[in-house]
């Protein structure tokens, strides 16, 4: 192990020191928001709005720091640089000096429509955004000739228009894409196995779930707490392996919200650390890392606090009250 005074010698030594000093704040951060958590209701208030005064003392020193720099030429230039780095990056997102990308902004916008849609009995999944278009699914009443489908349909757009600057046009792309939640309206179904009209009742006689499918056994559905992030390693996998061959050797980071569950390489896509100390915003489906306080939708991986970066995602089901995941293949 490396001793202070010798870490202190080396070139790389402020920057190792730095980021020490980063993690350990996060940690404590970390550790004073689950102390909160678990305060009455009266004392948890008072803490949620000093916390948020707090915040927008900072969000007004931030914004007149940016200010000050956007209005000199060197200060501009250093401006640039200091957004690159992912900690202010994520630091400016979370006060609102940056804005979301496109693709956050849509999830986001389509979350709103979500409900009235299913009050229908419609549903909408998004596929990806590139400026000026966005790419959706529909399902259930959305789809059709009907003059109340087409209705639904206007609401998606209008939606994500007025919620993406630059976006003009929403196509419908017909079938649904592959999706990482698991609704567990849908226990029952065998890992691979598609619905059907006939057929054998879930959890009859037959190969065991996943054994011809590529998929792994993961923790009893039981296990897998709600509104928080639940690590798991695949048996035989040796905590810490750096092993090529086994890209999950990190562990698997699972996150139950309510009736969904997402399943992630236990990576963060900033500096590869865990998170299963992460928070989860149940409302607003959120999921922030406990290091640095990047942000990602909890149930898509996608990243608020980072353009172009998500979490990795793995397909996941339920089948006889245990949760499956299919890590490779």
């Amino acid at each position: 192990m490396t001793t202070t005074s010798q870490a202190t010698s080396t070139p790389d030594a402020p920057t190792s020191t730095a980021a020490t000093e980063l993690d350990r704040a996060a940690r404590r951060v970390d550790t004073a928001l689950e102390r909160v958590g678990l305060l009455d209701a009266p004392s948890r208030k008072v803490a949620d709005d000093l916390r948020a005064a707090l915040e927008e003392f900072h969000r007004d020193g931030l914004v007149r720091i940016v200010r000050a720099l956007k209005a000199d030429p060197r200060g501009k230039e250093l401006l640039f640089e200091l957004v690159d780095d992912p900690v202010v990056h994520a630091l400016f997102v979370m006060h609102g000096i940056v804005r979301a990308d496109p693709t956050t902004l849509a999830q986001r916008a389509l979350e709103e429509v979500r409900p009235y849609l299913a009050s229908h009995g419609g549903g909408v999944d998004l596929l990806d955004v590139e400026l000026p278009v966005a790419r959706v699914t529909l399902s259930g009443a959305c789809t059709g000739c009907s003059a109340s489908a087409t209705t639904l349909r206007d609401v998606v757009e209008r939606a994500l228009v007025a919620a993406v600057p630059g976006l003009h046009q929403v196509v419908v792309v017909p079938g649904e894409p592959q999706r990482t939640l698991v609704p567990l309206a849908s226990v029952g179904l065998r890992p691979g196995a598609a619905p059907a009209a006939a057929g054998p009742a879930a959890g009859s006689a037959g190969s065991a779930p996943g054994e011809e499918t590529g998929w792994t056994r993961g923790p009893a559905l039981a296990d897998v707490r709600d509104g928080r992030v639940t690590r798991w390693l695949p048996a035989g996998t040796a905590e810490g392996s750096d092993s090529p061959a086994q890209e999950w050797s990190t562990g698997v980071a699972i996150v139950r919200i309510g009736e969904a569950i997402a399943a992630y390489r236990d990576e963060c896509a900033h500096a590869g650390l865990s998170l299963e100390r992460g928070l989860v915003d149940v409302e607003g489906c959120i999921l922030t890392c406990p290091w640095h306080g990047l942000k990602y939708q909890a149930l898509t991986g996608e990243a608020i606090s980072m353009v172009d970066a998500r979490l990795h995602a793995y397909p996941a089901r339920v089948h006889d009250g245990v949760l499956w995941i299919r890590l490779a293949g």
